[in-house]
């Protein structure tokens, strides 16, 4: 008597039921229509916010432009075909994916005082873009310049320069991908002291996110550096 168990499987059941094909993963149209989007909405916020002001805007009216823009740039680029959080890498982390985050951030941050030292001495430049966060500050102020440029912007930021432009980049090297995006994340802040702390958070953010999965680290350890910036920032007026 033969065993049932070691007899020939029969052929598998027929799938009933419509198959839901895979979204397809951010390309080149989304990066490009991602790039436009943040450039309009940054000239699209500012200029009614700086009419509006009648001169310098409040500090987190400022700051919470960067997040805002964005964060919109990656929606309208996600709904154009893809229409997928996980596609820019919005999944659930594990805890020590997110201290490994948040520790990066306070390293980077320490580096960053270095980098500015030397950019200083090479350079002789001193100007702080943020000087503008001491203007009309108070404790409300204060406490929403944190928030959005610990919380806000971090997210932003970390989904669109690592959740959607990294993996399109991707497509020419790892390397390449790392460099140009951390690169271009730099130039998004300007040519000025904080550039080159900038391009090392680029960089150390995108290997994160490489070797991680998730964006969720990267925005740890970007909101870390942000945090302790804005806060001396506002406490001291000065990044050095």
């Amino acid at each position: 008597m033969t065993d049932p168990a070691l007899e020939p499987a029969g052929p598998a059941e027929p799938v009933t039921g419509p198959v839901t094909p895979p979204r397809p993963a951010p390309g080149w149209l989304e990066l490009v229509v991602a790039a436009l989007a943040y450039v309009v909405l940054q000239i699209g916020l500012f200029v009614p916010i700086g009419l509006l002001s009648e001169g310098m805007p409040p500090a987190p009216l400022l700051v919470a432009v960067s997040g805002a823009s964005a964060l919109g740039a990656v929606a309208i680029a996600l709904s154009l075909r893809v229409r997928s959080a996980a596609a820019v890498g919005l999944v659930r982390p594990t805890a020590r994916h997110l201290a490994t985050g948040l520790g990066i951030g306070l390293v980077v941050w320490l580096l960053s005082r270095v980098l500015i030292v030397v950019y200083v001495a090479v350079t002789g430049d001193t100007s702080d873009p943020q000087a503008a966060l001491t203007l009309f500050s108070g404790p409300v102020a204060a406490a929403l310049v944190v928030a959005i440029g610990g919380l806000v912007v971090p997210l932003g930021e970390e989904l669109l320069f690592r959740g959607l432009a990294y993996p399109v980049l991707r497509r020419l090297g790892r390397v390449v991908a790392v460099v140009l995006s951390a690169a271009v994340f730099a130039l998004a802040h300007g040519l000025n002291v904080v550039f080159a702390a900038a391009f090392l958070l680029g960089v150390v953010n995108a290997v994160l996110y490489e070797r991680t999965g998730s964006i969720w680290p990267a925005v740890a350890s970007h909101a870390t550096f942000n945090v302790i910036s804005f806060v001396l920032v506002l406490a001291v007026g000065d990044q050095l």
